[in-house]
């Protein structure tokens, strides 16, 4: 079976839907079937042929050159492209990341388009959601993947199928009016290697905190969007002191700022991505993750598959498999600052942090990556027995 995954971007720095999309052809690859991973050559290479392929692990990468000083151009030539690429070579299954017409599986690795713009401006003040409103109408880019989106998902387009990363997901896609009969539940996944217990002292003594200071860890690279703000004034009112650490490659001098004013200078570290996150995994003692939006959080399920509690928000696929109690605390709102900081106080106990642990084991395989890609096999077994009729 020839599959094409498209994705416009692949940058392992990114994080996020990038690395799943990059681990999920790997497995794909490994179940025996031809994976082509289609995406825009980096800038640099724009010069370099079309048709210039690489295999890495059984996967055959093939960027698509296109220039332009455009970013909107950019997504749009790159598009284009695909479609004659895959209406030329006929691929058995186009399951695009990036929409795309030639798509067959859509799987909206960030959630729709309408469930993004409206949750990543619900943080802000009504003045500011305004204006952001107002905003987008020249932001080229984002239009064109939106209608792009919508006429993939329209209901008259026979053919297409959605893999949804989650039942939050299948929601947005039905509420768009695709047919709930062509959506698949097929729930995020993520590879883990084991902890390294023993590195768990020497990471914590590096804070110059105390080893018994409970540590919580915060992991994101868009830090206003997954909540810092908010645990930061969680972390200020909260009844029992914890450390926090805080790692991604956004700005953190903003929220270095904040930190100074809420008198927790003492008990915050900005570590950036110099240390391996599975190192801060195997020193923390919970993660907090009050995203205001995550189709299916990869750092979330990473965090369970290895033990460690969580505490998100309901604006988070991943708190699907969550039991609060078992597994930490999902909060309804990402501005509930008291509700947060209790659910932190909750998920910071002994009998949660223990019953955690003792679920790790089952967790890792119902979450695992080989297992995602299992049940998309099953789907484009599907979609082709459907074709086929």
């Amino acid at each position: 079976m020839r599959i094409a995954i498209i994705q416009e971007e692949v940058d392992l720095r990114r994080g996020g839907a990038e690395t799943s999309t990059l681990e999920m052809a790997r497995h794909l690859a490994l179940l025996g079937l031809d994976v082509t991973l289609i995406h825009r050559a980096p800038r640099g290479q724009a010069e370099q042929s079309r048709t210039h392929s690489q295999s890495v692990e059984e996967v055959t990468f093939r960027p698509v050159a296109v220039s332009s000083r455009s970013r909107s151009w950019r997504t749009y030539r790159f598009v284009q492209a695909v479609n004659r690429i895959c209406r030329d070579e006929r691929f058995d299954i186009v399951h695009a990341v990036t929409p795309c017409l030639a798509a067959n599986v859509y799987q909206p690795r960030g959630g729709t388009y309408t469930e993004t713009i409206a949750r990543s401006t619900a943080m802000n003040p009504a003045w500011l959601r305004e204006l952001k409103r107002l905003g987008r109408r020249f932001n080229v880019r984002q239009r064109f993947l939106f209608r792009l989106e919508r006429a993939l998902l329209s209901a008259r387009r026979a053919g297409v199928y959605v893999a949804a990363l989650s039942d939050y997901v299948q929601r947005q896609v039905v509420e768009l009016g695709f047919p709930a009969e062509r959506v698949r539940v097929v729930f995020n996944g993520v590879d883990v290697a084991p902890l390294d217990v023993a590195s768990r002292a020497t990471v914590r003594s590096g804070l110059g905190w105390l080893q018994t200071l409970p540590l919580v860890l915060f992991v994101a690279h868009n830090f206003k969007l997954k909540g810092l703000r908010e645990l930061l004034c969680a972390a200020a009112t909260a009844k029992t002191a914890w450390g926090l650490v805080v790692a991604g490659r956004d700005d953190p001098r903003p929220y270095q700022r904040q930190t100074n004013r809420l008198g927790l200078t003492s008990r915050v570290r900005f570590v950036g991505t110099e240390t391996p996150v599975a190192a801060w995994y195997a020193a923390a003692d919970v993660l907090a993750h009050p995203t205001w939006y995550d189709p299916c959080s990869r750092v979330v399920l990473e965090a369970l598959s290895l033990g460690l509690p969580v505490v998100t928000t309901r604006y988070n696929g991943a708190a699907e498999v969550m039991e609060t109690g078992r597994h930490g605390v999902v909060i309804d709102e990402p501005s509930d600052i008291r509700a947060l900081a209790a659910g932190i106080e909750l998920a910071l106990q002994r009998p949660v942090r223990d019953a955690c642990r003792v679920d790790a084991p089952r967790l890792r395989a119902q979450l695992s990556m080989a297992r995602h890609a299992r049940e998309l096999l099953v789907l484009y077994e599907h979609v082709l027995r459907r074709e086929r009729k």
